[in-house]
Parts: C-alpha cells; sequence; structure tokens
C-alpha cells in the first residue's frame, strides 16, 4: 500500500513518516503543488499540521483543495489537515476561542473507525490556534475537549477522517493505533 503525505511544513512530519513506516505501509512526503493525477498514485493521503490558517492562507496549500475534491481514497487530516478538509468540504474554521498546546484531554464519543478500540478519554498533543467550529456535511463528531468541539470527525462514508490533535507525538496515547486503523480503512 501506497500513502501520500502532504507536506506542509510542520513541526512533526517526520514522526508522520515514522509512524506510517512502522507499520509497514510505504509512505511518500509531497509538497502541495503536485497535480492531481500525480496523487492517484497513492492507496490513501494523510494531510498533515503546519503553521497557516486555512482561513486567511488557503493559497499557501497549492492543489491540497482539488485532493480533497477530486481524490476517492481515504483521507486523514491531522491539524491543519483536519482544518483544511473542514473548509474545503463546508464546514467552519476560525480562530480558536481557547487556543490548546501540550496535552488536551478528548471525551471520545463514538470509537468509529480510526478510535476503534479508545476508552471514552485519553490525553492528546494539541497545537492550534484554529479550529473547526463546525463540521461539513454529512460529517460527524467523534471527539472533542472542553476547549473544542470538533476534535475528530469522519464522513458518512467512513473514507474521510480529521483529528485536531497530533496522533504522530508519542505524548498522545493511543496515537499509533490511529495511524493503524486508518491504515486498515485504507485497505478496504
Amino acid at each position: 500500500m501506497k500513502v501520500g503525505l502532504v507536506y506542509y511544513g510542520g513541526q512533526y512530519n517526520h514522526l508522520i513518516l515514522k509512524n506510517v513506516k512502522y507499520l509497514g505501509s510505504d509512505i511518500e512526503a509531497v509538497i502541495p503543488d503536485k497535480p492531481v493525477e500525480y496523487m492517484k498514485k497513492f492507496d490513501c493521503v494523510i494531510f498533515s499540521g503546519g503553521p497557516y490558517s486555512v482561513a486567511s492562507e488557503i493559497q499557501k496549500m497549492g492543489n491540497s483543495p482539488l485532493y480533497i475534491k477530486e481524490l476517492k481514497v481515504p483521507i486523514l487530516g491531522i491539524c491543519l489537515g483536519h482544518q483544511l478538509i473542514a473548509h474545503v468540504l463546508g464546514g467552519i474554521v476560525r480562530k480558536a476561542l481557547n487556543p490548546e498546546y501540550g496535552l488536551t484531554r478528548i471525551n471520545i464519543f463514538e470509537e468509529d473507525t480510526i478510535l476503534k478500540g479508545f476508552p471514552p478519554q485519553i490525553n492528546v498533543w494539541e497545537s492550534h490556534t484554529d479550529e473547526v467550529v463546525e463540521p461539513p456535511p454529512n460529517f460527524r463528531i467523534l471527539a472533542s475537549s472542553s476547549n473544542a468541539r470538533v476534535q475528530a470527525m469522519v464522513n458518512s462514508d467512513n473514507t474521510i477522517f480529521g483529528v485536531q490533535f497530533h496522533p504522530e507525538v508519542k505524548h498522545t496515547e493511543k496515537g499509533i493505533d490511529i495511524f493503524k486503523n486508518f491504515l486498515m480503512a485504507c485497505k478496504k
């Protein structure tokens, strides 16, 4: 299986690569200037975190909106990637009233696909000033925190996932399991 990692200059991208390789999948980091045709070689795509704001810097994300709309493969958005998916598909993203940095406790309402086997609460690593306040149509919220209502979301087809936190960072409990569960969704 070949995974594409769309890279926005985030500080943890090397950890995403390491985790996916550890789980036995081939992964390639790409910057978002590749044409959609190039991205069609991947079985699934991960959109990483990064320093940008989808509200004011969407142009810095290159062809990413096209990838989200046109690729017919499972997608996982992490932090900025989560916000980008929400923004492109009709959700609402804005500056967080209470930005989250460091460890945050999230409540899991629905285990679903990427949170399969998770307890009702876990600690996760956060690093964001923007947040998804309303998921796109046909998405449901899987987890939230006291400061951010949409910590994890999924579309009705169980093919597009987003997490506000960083599963690739060792401080996130069961973070490797999110990648494992996502890769299982990619195989379906």
